[in-house]
């Protein structure tokens, strides 16, 4: 996997692509296809996106990368806030001279897009979004204390083994923890912190992007009435189903996902 750093702002952002490798300093070399920005969940990190970035390489130009605090990226602390977020993508992708490029967003990563979506009507060409994505997220305040406790050393750490399809393999599980353990949980507070405070409502109606919304078959109804309140909620949006995930379809279903956002990309409905 190709991967390389850059600096956006005054934070090392290790970025992960296909394709030929480029000089230092340069960004990965453009294909002719679209070019799809994946921006990750809390406590996650641009790895997550592996088998996305791999189905999506033979046609398009697929980038992810970690938000600072995030796993090989630098800094201590989570950007805080889902605007901050969505601005540091901004900067990462004008730094990497991407121009309308595919938002696809996991979880934490959907409100980033949305929000970013909604900033710059004009610069995303779509947006996609998975990973229980809604307008209105809301952690429970019960899982923000369990991961105080965490950092504040009155407890462990425990791997979130929720939301997946019932027949997830162990390998699966096994790739979550590795990427999970990357993230220090003082981050994954900030990032817990930053979605319930995000108003998701406010924002989508300076939407203009066409919007996706990825549900996973095995999701229960709630999330599927979340994204259809969602897909509502924009001037061009559409909810698709993602056979055999649940909500971690990114590493549960990633070459489906990745025609998903072909499909996107290329203006076909899935």
């Amino acid at each position: 996997m190709a991967a390389k750093y850059f600096t956006v702002g005054s934070v090392a952002t290790f970025v992960h692509h296909r394709g030929p490798t480029t000089l230092p300093g340069r960004p990965p070399a453009a294909t002719s296809g679209a070019t799809v920005l994946c921006i990750h969940d809390a406590a996650g990190n641009g790895n997550v996106f592996t088998g996305v970035l791999d189905a999506l390489a033979d046609r398009h130009r697929p980038i992810a990368f970690d938000l600072p605090a995030h796993g090989r990226s630098g800094g201590l602390d989570s950007l805080g806030a889902i605007p901050a977020m969505a601005a540091q993508a901004r900067a990462l992708a004008d730094r990497l001279e991407l121009t309308s490029p595919v938002l696809l967003g996991d979880g934490m990563g959907a409100a980033v897009a949305l929000e970013a979506a909604a900033t710059w009507p004009d610069w995303p060409s779509a947006v996609v979004v998975t990973g229980g994505a809604t307008a209105t997220p809301a952690p429970d305040p019960a899982t923000i204390e369990q991961v105080r406790a965490v950092t504040a050393g009155r407890a462990r750490r425990q791997f979130d083994t929720t939301g997946y399809a019932p027949d997830t393999a162990r390998a699966i599980y096994q790739q979550a923890f590795g990427e999970w353990i990357k993230t220090d949980p003082r981050a994954t507070i900030g990032d817990l912190e930053a979605l319930a405070a995000w108003d998701g409502p406010a924002r989508l109606g300076a939407i203009v992007a066409p919007v996706v919304v990825v549900v996973g078959e095995h999701e229960p109804p709630d999330a599927r009435a979340a994204a259809e309140a969602l897909a509502g909620a924009v001037r061009s949006g559409r909810v698709v189903t993602l056979a055999g995930a649940g909500r971690r379809g990114v590493i549960e279903q990633p070459a489906t996902l990745a025609e998903i956002v072909a499909g996107a990309a290329e203006g076909v409905p899935a």
